[in-house]
């Protein structure tokens, strides 16, 4: 005799499904999407039909309900256990990584396309931090 099944969760995108499926399937417990297909094929039928269905085997309910409560963990940032050097560039004088290459500088382009009707490529070659405006040049190795 087969056992039943019970749904425990409903989404709309089958992408939510599968992550919660995941979280079930890390802990042991047996689990099937349903209704997937359907609304992948067409999602206005995801209303209609009630969503793409997690479901568990009835014995699994409760420990299954349990773990799908639960907050995620938060995993330690990659930051934190790469050194410096891994890391990439940065800044040197604030650290911070969000920064980006100014490969030609950008008022003397434009002054030269107002100017002459075509673009120059004035080189500038820097590093530059968008927040604090630091510039600096990274010597060759």
């Amino acid at each position: 005799m087969p056992k039943k099944l019970i749904t425990i969760a409903t989404f709309s995108h089958a992408v939510d499904a599968h992550l919660a499926k995941t979280r079930l399937e890390s802990a042991g417990i047996e689990c099937f999407i349903v209704d997937e297909y359907t609304v992948t094929m067409n999602w206005l039928y995801s209303n209609a039909i009630g969503g793409v269905k997690l479901q568990v085997k009835k014995s699994d309910y409760k420990k299954a309900i349990e773990i799908l409560q639960q907050k995620p963990v938060k995993i330690d940032s990659a930051q934190d256990k790469v050194g410096k050097e891994e890391m990439g560039p940065h800044c040197p004088k604030c650290n911070s990584p969000d920064i980006y290459y100014e490969r030609f500088s950008r008022r003397l382009v434009f002054i030269s396309w107002l100017l002459l009707g075509f673009p120059l490529p004035f080189l500038k070659r820097k590093w530059k931090y968008s927040k604090c405006g630091y510039t600096w040049k990274v010597k060759n190795r």
